[in-house]
């Protein structure tokens, strides 16, 4: 506004400036032939030097208002260009803050990530030393089936020099009951099914105990071992003594190695049933822990990894469930050659009362070829036993716990 007022006074100052010149002007073009009058004369002079007065005060007062408009304007400049770099600072100011929170974000997501990988390396660790543990277990496991392998061979070999014996004008001597009811007792201790967590029927009762520590009993023991060192133990007994009654009496030696063979396959055949029923039921409880993990995380990522793991169990547990079923089937076909060569055997040891046998030539020949044949069975039988026991070990049983 006070720039406007100076250009007003200016201007109106210039059209007075340029109406005293055109008046001084018109004076001086009046002619000289007109008669004025001394007083005349006299008002125009002391009017002349009004004017001129005038007009010297119109010029200066025209400097002093260009003087103060450049000053006006200088000072415009001034803040416009204050006003811009006020600008330009308060964008940068911008610029700074936004790329600032960006930084945050991208910080808040490294923060993140940090915490994801450091959960997913802690269960990683926990993971591999699960494994390590397994590993350790399934190794001295294998061992104990090497030997026990090994001990099945060594006794194979056994009944085979005995079998290869010429045999002698004698007959088989009948098997002690006890015997029999050993191995029948053996049997039926190795047939118990293993407990399986979650799938009892009866009826819970109130029990003042740690949970926690039965559980963990039940997850570490394994009766498995406790079986297979009896009955290695019961296996060798038997075998010693059977080499013992052997070399004193090569007449009954003719029919154990058979009945050895059958018990000991029967024997492995429980042994390894035994050990995939209990990985089965350590496959279930681990199966109830995998739920309960996904029913209490609240993460989505270790959600659904909890429920890859889930799935990759039940297939295993599937897997297992066939080789159980095959082996079941498999022991049956074992039961029923050997009830049938125990059968040959018995037909061929008991004769009825008052019948006349026949000539000794033919006897002997036919007890020979059934002999030959019930030994050529059963060690195509306990061959069997050890490929399948070996293709089992080599390919579809872990050990787990």
């Amino acid at each position: 506004e006070k720039i406007r007022r100076l250009e007003l006074e200016r201007k109106q100052a210039h059209k007075s400036y340029l109406q005293f010149s055109r008046d001084a002007q018109k004076q001086q073009q009046v002619p000289a032939s007109h008669s004025q009058t001394a007083a005349s004369l006299s008002e125009t002079d002391s009017a002349r030097k009004e004017l001129d007065l005038k007009l010297q005060s119109a010029e200066a007062r025209c400097k002093v208002l260009e003087k103060q408009l450049d000053y006006m304007r200088k000072m415009v400049e001034n803040v416009k260009k204050e006003r811009n770099v006020l600008m330009e600072n308060e964008a940068s100011l911008q610029s700074q803050q936004t790329s600032s929170q960006i930084q945050r974000e991208k910080l808040e997501k490294l923060e993140s990530e940090c915490q994801k990988l450091s959960q997913t390396q802690s269960l990683a660790e926990m993971k591999l030393a699960v494994l390590e543990q397994r590993l350790l277990k399934e190794e001295h496991e294998r061992k104990l089936v090497q030997e026990k392998a090994d001990e099945l061979q060594r006794e194979l070999d056994v009944s085979v020099r005995l079998s290869a014996l010429p045999p002698e004008e004698t007959k088989p001597k009948k098997t002690k009951t006890s015997e029999q009811n050993e191995l029948a007792s053996g049997s039926l201790r190795h047939k118990k099914m293993p407990f399986v967590a979650g799938t009892s029927t009866s009826q819970s009762h109130s029990v003042h105990a740690n949970v926690q520590s039965i559980l963990h009993m039940m997850k570490h023991h394994q009766p498995q071992l406790c079986e297979r060192v009896s009955a290695l133990h019961r296996s060798g007994c038997g075998a010693n003594k059977s080499l013992q009654k052997d070399f004193s009496t090569p007449s009954s030696a003719l029919g154990k190695p058979g009945s050895l063979s059958a018990d000991q396959s029967s024997i492995l055949l429980c042994d390894l049933l035994l050990a995939l029923q209990d990985e089965l039921g350590q496959m279930s409880f681990e199966h109830q822990e995998l739920e309960r993990q996904i029913e209490v995380t609240q993460q989505q990522e270790l959600k659904e990894e909890l429920q890859r793991d889930l799935e990759r169990l039940l297939a295993r547990m599937e897997e297992k469930e066939a080789q159980i079923m095959k082996l079941r089937k498999h022991q049956q076909t074992v039961r029923k050659l050997t009830q049938g060569s125990l059968d040959d055997d018995e037909h061929t040891a008991t004769k009825p009362s008052g019948i006349k046998a026949p000539a000794p030539s033919s006897v002997k020949a036919k007890r020979k070829r059934r002999k030959a044949a019930t030994a050529q069975n059963n060690l195509q039988l306990l061959r069997e036993t050890h490929k399948f026991r070996s293709s089992l070990k080599q390919d579809d049983v872990s050990w787990e716990t």
